[in-house]
């Protein structure tokens, strides 16, 4: 699913290639979809509301963190930290990281009102009903 950004940038691009001045651009690789964990520890509880789809968050290593090193904090556009990568993704997300690649982090959907109606492709440690759903991609 495409955000409201993503397609306007897209139309835009598609545009200026038709009349010969760009090459279109190629659309990011998703890698997976995660759910934050460690949100009710951090700030993810009081700003949710405030996180509208299309939001594109942040990803920081934190390889000295002495619960897992190969962590990966996920924060607000203001630095905050929301939660974490959840750890089952965290080893593969970790590695991109380090290896100078860029991932990118937007909100594409929120998780629904059950565990049991949690899609099987979101990738989650300790899911909240209404957190958001996180696409974590390698850019164009």
């Amino acid at each position: 699913m495409l955000s409201r950004r993503s397609f306007g940038q897209a139309a835009i691009a598609l545009v200026a290639a038709a009349f010969g001045r760009v090459a279109p651009a190629r659309a990011a690789e998703p890698i997976m979809d995660v759910a934050i964990a460690g949100g009710r520890y951090h700030a993810l509880k009081p700003r949710r509301a405030l996180l509208p789809l299309g939001r594109v968050l942040t990803l920081a290593r934190e390889p000295e963190n002495p619960f897992d090193a190969n962590a990966v904090a996920i924060l607000d556009a203001d630095g905050v930290r929301l939660g974490y990568v959840p750890r089952a993704a965290a080893g593969q997300v970790a590695a991109l990281l380090d290896g100078g690649e860029t991932v990118t982090a937007e909100i594409v959907g929120t998780l629904p009102d059950r565990f049991a109606d949690l899609p099987g492709d979101v990738v989650a440690t300790d899911p909240f009903p209404g957190d958001p759903r996180i696409r974590l991609s390698r850019p164009a």
